[in-house]
């Protein structure tokens, strides 16, 4: 067994804030046809990891944008080539008079009001398509529920969750189909939520006597034993118009 490739695939993937494991983004980069003249844009890109992979695998170019600077320090560190850079900002402040060929943005989902960047989905790809180049492709990471009808505590955490035939359904009412599209894993899901959870731990060493933040921590993990690892899942969707 190659010890050195599991450490080293463990490093890459500890910088993916999502659900989808690593290789499934290069498959979705593979799909989705991405070449050495394919220009992305990537809002509340985190570390810029998928850029980072996209551009190391296909040739890419592209910009990444998120509000904290600790994320964008530490992509920025990661890159290995100029193609890509990783900005510090708010994405509603973003030029809109360039355009690309593919908009990505994997927080076109749920959750609470504070946390999440647009009210609706609709309002959401109406945002990504200002960007896109004619022929071009949105790219969105959106929050579903396994079953029609989730617990109400469930919907009360993360906002309202469609189903996977919601999100083909809303999708196609914006105008456009789904064209490629890979989904969560259990493995993945499992290092998001102690990666969070360890962040907020940090924070209950520094200030032990915050019963906020430890009440916080213990609601993260009981909603997610509880509830998001059997009723939720989170899925990469690429959308085109005809």
């Amino acid at each position: 067994m190659d010890y050195k490739q599991i450490i080293s695939a463990c490093e890459e993937n500890k910088h993916l804030i999502n659900m989808v494991p690593m290789e499934h983004i290069v498959e979705f980069g593979y799909q989705i046809n991405l070449n050495a003249d394919i220009s992305v844009l990537d809002f509340c890109c985190g570390y810029g990891e998928m850029l980072k992979l996209w551009s190391e695998a296909f040739g890419i170019s592209g910009i990444g944008i998120d509000r904290e600077l600790s994320f964008i320090e530490t992509g920025k560190a990661r890159l290995k080539n100029n193609r890509v850079n990783l900005i510090v900002g708010d994405i509603f402040a973003h030029d809109q008079t360039k355009k690309y060929d593919v908009v990505v943005c994997t927080e076109l989902s749920g959750g609470s009001p504070a946390h999440r960047p647009f009210n609706s989905f609709k309002e959401g790809i109406a945002f990504l398509e200002q960007f896109i180049k004619p022929g071009g492709k949105l790219v969105f990471g959106k929050l579903f529920s396994n079953i029609p009808n989730p617990p109400q505590e469930l919907i009360d955490f993360d906002g309202e969750l469609p189903t996977l035939y919601d999100i083909y359904k809303e999708t196609k009412q914006c105008g456009y189909y789904i064209t490629a599209m890979v989904s969560d894993t259990t493995a993945q899901w499992e290092q998001y939520i102690t990666w969070s959870a360890k962040r907020d731990l940090e924070r209950l060493r520094q200030d032990p006597k915050n019963t906020e933040i430890g009440a916080w921590l213990d609601k993260w993990y009981r909603i997610y034993f509880n509830l998001r690892r059997s009723y939720e899942g989170w899925g990469l969707f690429a959308a085109e118009k005809l």
